[in-house]
């Protein structure tokens, strides 16, 4: 009978903890760390262009050695 009684408190406090668990709020993304910079003779030039990743018209730098890189996100995009 105690032993019943103990697993039950057990359950009981485990399917809590999963609640409280489930509830505790998931990071944003907000807290990434910042990308580190281009330095001036990896950039040919900027533009303006859309980026898939943040969904808008964004600053991009055309690369020396071929490529595009959106200077909010840091993402490689093909678009230009």
């Amino acid at each position: 009978m105690p032993l019943a009684v103990g697993a039950c408190c057990l359950m009981a406090s485990l399917s809590g903890a999963a609640l409280i668990a489930r509830a505790w709020p998931k990071p944003s993304g907000a807290h990434r760390a910042p990308h580190p910079m281009l330095r001036p003779v990896e950039a040919l030039d900027q533009f303006e262009a859309h980026c898939p990743h943040e969904g808008r018209t964004t600053l991009h730098a055309r690369l020396r050695l071929g490529g595009v890189v959106c200077m909010d996100c840091r993402n490689p995009d093909g678009s230009a």
